[in-house]
């Protein structure tokens, strides 16, 4: 009665005197399989080594369902252009990524909501799929008009020896194989969701930034939904076979350290992982999931194997979550079944997560006088500069929270231009909790502010007093990296960038090349028109006596630092300047960029430009500066009014541009 309880929908007729269990939530909707068509989304691992074999096979795999899907791969890692022209899939770049380069899940799931195809589907790049995952979405969809599917995947050491996927009976072998030997994977982790795409949305929150492959996202997707109750989450473990091969966590488990397999790594030191730390943190203090909660048991609903005449029975599970071995009765081995321990009555199933709020707080600086912490707990300047790339160049700017908009729209800028080697100093606590858990190389900076009044940031609005001190701190941070023997390119994030400036501000050879604020028709280098807000400083000792003579000169004056960079560097009357574009200074040449290439806010009237047109009518710029406009006002109309907006503060999330 149980299994005949969820073969049909509430639509089937009753014989007479007979009786057919209905549900609300079931209907006829076998119609929609005419419409049916399919994406599938994955983020794999660069194709190098073994995981470029584990890769293609699972790749494979896909495009052998029949009807052939849609394959794309998000992200852009080595190797995905030579396997998408070999395979004739897709490559979709525009996925926001943390600062060591791996993807955010929230936006992958957005890249595969917003798929053209009926069903979309994410799945983890080495899992290998049959066709009872077409058989199996199309029992689903022809019962439930909105759902998400989840399952737990099938783990084995190998592949049947001596069994190539050329062999006619390739599947069946691989099926038989893993049917007997594979464990089911533990019910908290899952490989693959698929959902129909023309629904309604899948949860209520905003995902956080889950950093990819790292734990967590699953169980907070599938709790979410659930809790929503807007679509129907089933359960399909048992009638979809899908497949992994074992493999070591190499690329999260950190250098140095011995490779580790499975449950060994993820049960491992959980506050010591950076990135583990992270999904921790974020599933407990955004909505409303808590201790695994959200694994596949808890699916109000269960696709089983039966003698039904399509081999499969929706089963309707009363009590969700409340066995943790519900399985194990069912397959071959799972990684939780029962364990009953020598001289004990108790029989143990598996075990659930025991992290609380109170256990996941994000540091902020390192603890005085111990051991230094594992990477990420706390970042440090230190530590992001071990780990970002680029020729000993590093891109900074320094914020504090009441810029966090205006410096995320700057951050997608730099994902949209794949430009990785920036980093971000956060001048409070706030902006520096923001940037953690959004995936950004950020720290807190405290050593900047001898003799500056701190508590004033927090209201640090534009042209105030504040304001004021908060720029004598920018050259601050500048000179801590210039010490550290790193060159630096400073921005401020109200700066868009249209193509990578690095080499061709490399290639001036001077110590020091920085932006002019100069109108049209003034020398670059008139008086007080060096813009502090744009330039390349190299580590050598004449740029760095400068910074700090810039700095002392600064602290004693009531003007904002601009001004202050050409009164030091070129006099306060240009008693260094030479020509129209350098200044000499104790030994160092500062050189003005082509405000051609790299204008102000008031250069050619380029704001005033018809909008969505700048970069077309000005294809060489590297970067456009938005200033010579009054208040923040006044800045973010013109990034609206272009088509500047590059993030997206609902949802949370990089709008990629298409037309540069």
């Amino acid at each position: 009665a149980a299994a005949r309880a969820g073969v049909a929908g509430g639509a089937v007729a009753a014989p007479a005197g007979g009786f057919v269990p209905t549900d609300p939530a079931i209907g006829d909707y076998s119609a929609r399989w005419n419409d049916f068509s399919l994406e599938i989304f994955s983020a794999p691992k660069p194709f190098v080594g073994d995981d470029k074999d584990n890769n293609e096979r699972a790749i494979r795999s896909w495009l052998s369902l029949n009807p052939k899907p849609r394959v794309t791969l998000l992200g852009y890692e080595t190797g995905f252009d030579e396997v998408a022209q070999k395979f004739g899939i897709n490559i979709e770049k525009r996925v926001d990524k943390n600062f060591l380069g791996v993807p955010l899940f929230n936006s992958m799931l957005s890249r595969a909501n917003s798929s053209k195809a009926l069903v979309t589907v994410i799945i983890n790049g080495d899992i290998l799929l049959f066709d009872d995952f077409v058989q199996t979405l199309h029992k689903v969809m022809s019962n439930f008009r909105d759902f998400l599917i989840v399952g737990a995947r099938y783990d084995i050491d190998e592949l049947p020896p001596g069994v190539t996927e050329s062999d006619p009976n390739y599947v069946a072998r691989v099926r038989e194989h893993v049917l007997a030997t594979g464990t089911l994977h533990t019910y908290g982790g899952m490989d693959v969701w698929a959902w129909n795409t023309d629904g309604p949305r899948l949860f209520d929150p905003i995902m956080p930034h889950f950093v990819f492959g790292r734990g967590k996202y699953d169980n907070w997707l599938t709790h979410e939904t659930i809790s929503a109750g807007r679509r129907q989450v089933i359960d399909v473990s048992e009638t979809c076979l899908t497949v992994h091969v074992k493999h070591d966590y190499h690329l999260v488990a950190g250098g140095g350290k011995r490779r580790r397999l499975l449950g060994q790594f993820w049960s491992e030191g959980k506050k010591s992982k950076f990135e583990l730390f992270i999904n921790i943190f974020l599933s407990l203090h955004v909505g409303t999931y808590t201790n695994q909660m959200g694994n596949v048991l808890f699916a109000p609903w269960k696709l089983s194997m039966c003698l039904e005449p399509t081999g499969m029975c929706l089963l309707r599970r009363k009590r969700p979550g409340i066995c943790n071995c519900e399985f194990s009765s069912f397959v071959g081995k799972t990684q939780t079944d029962p364990v009953v321990k020598n001289g004990s009555r108790v029989i143990r199933c598996g075990m659930i997560s025991v992290e609380t709020k109170d256990d996941f707080s994000i540091p902020v600086l390192p603890p005085e006088g111990s051991e230094p912490p594992p990477f990420g707990l706390p970042l440090t300047l230190e530590s992001i500069l071990e780990r970002l790339p680029e020729d000993n160049t590093i891109i900074l700017s320094a914020l504090n929270f009441g810029y966090r908009t205006i410096m995320m729209n700057w951050v997608c800028n730099m994902r949209h231009l794949n430009i990785r080697n920036f980093v971000i100093a956060s001048l409070d606590p706030d902006l520096y909790k923001y940037a953690y858990t959004r995936g950004l190389p950020s720290y807190y900076e405290t050593t900047i502010f001898e003799g500056l009044n701190s508590s004033l940031l927090a209201d640090a609005t534009y042209g105030s007093d504040s304001f004021k001190q908060l720029t004598k701190m920018k050259s601050r941070v500048v000179v801590r990296l210039l010490k550290l023997g790193v060159n630096v390119v400073w921005t401020d994030c109200d700066i868009v960038w249209f193509k990578n400036p690095l080499d061709h501000m490399k290639n001036h050879n001077v110590d020091l090349v920085i932006q002019t604020n100069a109108p049209d028709d003034e020398p670059m280098n008139g008086r007080r028109r060096i813009n502090s807000g744009f330039y390349l400083a190299k580590s050598n000792p004449p740029t760095i006596q400068a910074f700090e003579d810039i700095i002392k000169f600064a602290s004693k004056s009531r003007m904002s630092e601009q001004p202050c960079f050409y009164d030091v560097m070129c006099g306060k009357n240009g008693e260094t300047a030479i020509g129209d574009n350098k200044c000499q200074y104790n030994g160092m040449v500062v050189q003005l960029l082509d405000r051609h290439l790299y204008p102000n806010g008031i250069t050619d009237k380029i704001w005033d430009t018809t909008p969505g047109q700048i970069w077309k009518k000005f294809p060489n710029l590297y970067i456009l500066h938005n200033n010579w406009v009054k208040g923040a006002g006044g800045k973010q109309e013109r990034f609206e009014k272009h088509g500047f907006i590059m993030f997206d503060k609902e949802e949370e999330l990089c709008l990629y541009p298409t037309e540069w």
